[in-house]
């Protein structure tokens, strides 16, 4: 395992510009993004067409797109790779060309696609999307907390120190924040 001050060295050489550093941060926090994306893969019926490994890559792939420069720390790239697997699984459900392929090829920028969701998983990521858009306008803080928690699986300790509060008001926090999206979510017709 990989110290804090050399993951802060590695991060260190991403905000100056070393996209090679990307590289070398990756394998070290693959094994969390392995998990959280098989928390995320539990949580919709253990489909097997939701693969792990493809939801991981497929972050890593948007991770290594983005401006990371102002990378603080590990937290704030495991909060980053959260919003990317979100927003994988929204572009997935929202894709109109998920047929399935027959013994064909798949290109690595077509991973979101591999993704196939039940129409009930479907509708639930759309729902809870369109609800955490609306949360954002009003408790930004609490979006964050739901993505760390629900789409990255991070603990109550880890979203803290993603946030930066105490894990008490995160705990505090994330507990409101699943009753107003529960609320949200049970209110829209299905």
């Amino acid at each position: 395992m990989i110290s804090e001050t050399e993951l802060n060295k590695i991060i260190e050489r991403i905000n100056a510009g070393d996209q090679q550093a990307l590289d070398h941060l990756f394998p070290l926090v693959y094994q969390e993004l392995r998990q959280s994306a098989h928390i995320i893969r539990i949580r919709f019926r253990n489909q097997d067409t939701l693969n792990t490994t493809a939801l991981v890559h497929e972050a890593y792939l948007k991770l290594s797109k983005a401006d990371l420069s102002k990378l603080e720390n590990k937290a704030h790239f495991l909060n980053l790779a959260s919003k990317a697997i979100r927003q994988i699984l929204v572009n997935a459900c929202q894709s109109k060309g998920t047929q399935k392929r027959s013994g064909e090829k798949v290109q690595i920028d077509d991973l979101e696609e591999q993704l196939r969701l039940s129409e009930e998983s479907k509708s639930i990521i759309l729902q809870i999307q369109d609800a955490l858009n609306i949360l954002e306008q009003k408790q930004p803080n609490y979006t964050k907390i739901v993505e760390c928690r629900f789409f990255a699986g991070l603990s109550i300790e880890e979203t803290a120190s993603v946030v930066g509060s105490s894990p008490s008001t995160v705990k505090r926090q994330w507990s409101m924040a699943k009753t107003w999206l529960h609320q949200q979510i049970t209110a829209v017709p299905v």
